[in-house]
């Protein structure tokens, strides 16, 4: 006998890692736009759905700079 689990936005949560500008700038294999494209809808996404955003940087002072502007 298997457990089913429904996902819901109040048993869940949208978590958004180091999306920052200067890490942004690593990645090679989708155009940027696109990036910043999918991460808004995400974000959009949860936030009609209501489920909780956590968003996360690190070594915002250095390479890595801060979190996208539209988030």
């Amino acid at each position: 006998m298997t457990d089913s689990y429904t996902f819901t936005p109040e048993s869940s949560a949208m978590l958004l890692i180091d999306h920052q500008v200067g890490t942004m700038q690593l990645i090679k294999t989708i155009p940027l736009e696109v990036v910043k494209r999918n991460t808004l809808a995400l974000a959009k996404t949860a936030k009609i759905l209501g489920m909780p955003i956590v968003l996360t940087s690190s070594q915002e002072e250095n390479v890595q700079g801060p979190l996208m502007k539209v988030l």
